[in-house]
């Protein structure tokens, strides 16, 4: 009976050493992330776009807005590591746009996109991204 469970403890055992020998773990999702920093000094919004070349401001429903305080960053994730995704956008580049929290505020998000009321915007490239250290910095 004992040798039967140390036969099944060792089987566990050696499952789980197993299991975390792999590179990515079935149990574990693994997130890749860049950085976008603000370096002014004031609140600002920010949102991601897949659809470069378009340069039209996306949907706030197809993209989410995000807000960055002053000096402060915030992470855009992917679960798929970097080089696969950026191969599968249009252009192998994604948009960032950056918006004043007033013209967010003051207008409803089709006179944002019509009347392009943007801050900056920047062109991201994989190796723009790996040349500045997963780093998009405002402005």
């Amino acid at each position: 009976m004992i040798q039967r469970h140390g036969r099944a403890l060792l089987l566990v055992i050696c499952t789980i050493g197993f299991l975390n020998s792999c590179d990515d773990p079935l149990w574990v999702v693994k997130k890749y992330s860049f950085k976008i920093q603000n370096n002014s000094s004031a609140l600002i919004y920010y949102q991601v776009s897949k659809t470069y070349p378009d340069q039209a401001i996306p949907d706030s429903t197809a993209a989410r807005i995000g807000g960055i305080g002053p000096s402060n960053q915030q992470s855009y994730e992917s679960k798929d590591k970097w080089p696969k995704f950026f191969s599968n956008l249009p252009a192998d580049t994604l948009s960032v746009f950056f918006f004043s929290p007033d013209s967010v505020e003051k207008y409803n998000w089709k006179q944002v996109q019509s009347k392009y009321l943007i801050l900056k915007r920047k062109d991201i490239s994989l190796k723009d991204l790996v040349d500045n250290d997963y780093v998009v910095s405002y402005p």
